[in-house]
């Protein structure tokens, strides 16, 4: 066994331990980030929790310990911080918890509806799966959006977006279309632009 596979009973257990200390997101890392006699023997991993709920050195080397009762084997833990990496951090080698995985997110359809007027969305749709490509993408839901024409989007607005957070009650992420791709989970849609598209 390599020092990132685990048994099903050590993914359950890890899963455990994630959702009782309020992890968002645990990853293994390519190699451990410290050097030494040692550091080929470990594994290691990443650990983000939501900002809230970041622990002490003290708390952290705990935890560092009790995953590694989990996994029978040394873990070298290091703690994630986005202030701190500033859209780098080191190279993943694969995800071992995600929360997103694990919570139900309701769509309050009025209340969305009612942000994407607004914002002049035109179209709003949940992409199936939150993107992975990093941890740095922290989203517990993503959307696919298509503005409306002459809507003033600029990057200093994203601020705006972060009331979708608050409507979920989660991390989204959004990115922007022409059109939406087919197959995909409609939340919203302007009743002008679904009778437009719906004649052509």
């Amino acid at each position: 066994m390599s020092n990132r596979e685990t048994t099903a009973a050590q993914k359950e257990a890890i899963a455990g331990f994630c959702q009782q200390h309020h992890v968002r997101r645990l990853t293994w890392l390519d190699k451990p980030l410290r050097t030494g006699p040692d550091a080929d023997s470990e594994a290691a991993l990443l650990i983000e929790f939501n900002p809230a709920d970041v622990p002490s050195l003290s708390r952290l080397a705990a935890l560092e310990d009790e995953i590694s009762r989990i996994l029978g084997r040394s873990i070298d833990l290091h703690l994630y911080l986005r202030e701190m990496y500033l859209g780098y951090g080191p190279r993943e080698a694969g995800i071992v918890y995600d929360r997103a995985d694990y919570v139900d997110i309701p769509m309050p359809r009025e209340k969305i509806a009612e942000f994407c007027k607004r914002k002049k969305i035109l179209w709003l749709a949940k992409l199936p799966y939150p993107s992975r490509a990093s941890v740095i993408d922290y989203a517990d839901v993503d959307f696919l959006a298509v503005l409306a024409p002459g809507a003033n989007f600029s990057w200093g607005a994203l601020d705006g977006w972060k009331e979708l957070d608050e409507i979920l009650g989660c991390e989204t992420a959004m990115d922007y279309a022409k059109e939406l791709p087919p197959d995909l989970e409609v939340i919203y849609r302007d009743p002008a632009a679904f009778q437009s598209a719906s004649t052509h």
